[in-house]
């Protein structure tokens, strides 16, 4: 029924923890495809070797970053649906059996859901809880994903003919799951499902074991944000209207053809 495609970059302790989450899943038709962008890197491999359901592991050269690892992962993709996990993410036992429920009453091509927020400090392994907080995204409509992402990547659930044309652009440095989700929806529509069975893992800056990839690039996020604008036009002019409010709130006047 599913397969989980995650990207990782020298993190074997935290993706031993997301794989961990996996073994534990009430729901066991499912395979995992790891990708791993350095090919020379230590792999989990009692971990991998504990999933229930059929797994690879995929060593691949080139250009570091999550992109290109998950289109390796996509056009390996057999089954019905697919989803993307980050390798510091987890999921509750429960979360894949709530989306193939929410499958067997209809089957919609994009499916979201709810998620909670785990703040940790990486400085210790395991790492230590910070502070846990629900988010409920009910609210996110398809015209508002054309404003700002607010779905993380990991909360998505792709049909397999969505993936077909569908590939993640390496040349972003940040936005690339916004820009991603933006192409699978021309044409489609959403569907929530109210569970928040997915564990955002967010960490503290202090140290190297805290970093996360686009800590560094806040310098690209207002051109980016403009180049999406640019390549995906609002739906409609009230679309406009909400990305041309959006930038005010941030302090920048723009002229509404800027959107």
């Amino acid at each position: 029924m599913f397969t989980v495609i995650i990207a990782t970059h020298d993190r074997p302790l935290l993706l031993a923890r997301t794989l961990r989450s996996f073994a534990a899943q009430s729901y066991r038709d499912f395979t995992t495809i790891v990708v791993s962008d350095n090919p020379t890197a230590t792999q989990p491999v009692q971990d991998l070797e504990a999933l229930p359901g059929p797994y690879r592991v995929l060593l691949r050269n080139g250009e570091p970053g999550p992109a290109e690892s998950r289109n390796l992962g996509m056009a390996l993709t057999a089954t019905d649906y697919a989803m993307f996990l980050d390798d510091d993410d987890t999921l509750a036992p429960s979360h894949l059996m709530s989306m193939a429920n929410a499958l067997n009453s209809q089957r919609p091509e994009l499916l979201f859901c709810d998620f909670v927020i785990a703040k940790e400090d990486r400085r210790t392994w395991p790492p230590t809880p910070r502070e846990t907080i629900p988010v409920t995204i009910h609210d996110v409509t398809r015209n508002s994903q054309y404003v700002r992402n607010r779905i993380p990547n990991s909360c998505l659930m792709y049909a397999r003919p969505v993936l077909k044309s569908a590939r993640f652009d390496s040349s972003l440095i940040v936005y690339e799951d916004w820009d991603f989700l933006l192409s699978c929806l021309t044409g489609r529509d959403l569907v929530h499902v109210p569970v928040n069975s997915v564990n955002i893992h967010k960490s503290y800056d202090a140290g190297a074991e805290n970093r996360r990839r686009g800590n560094s690039h806040d310098d690209k996020i207002v051109e980016t944000n403009l180049l999406l604008y640019k390549r995906y036009p609002a739906p409609d002019e009230e679309s406009r209207r909400a990305r041309q409010r959006f930038f005010a709130a941030a302090g920048m006047t723009l002229p509404i053809d800027s959107f």
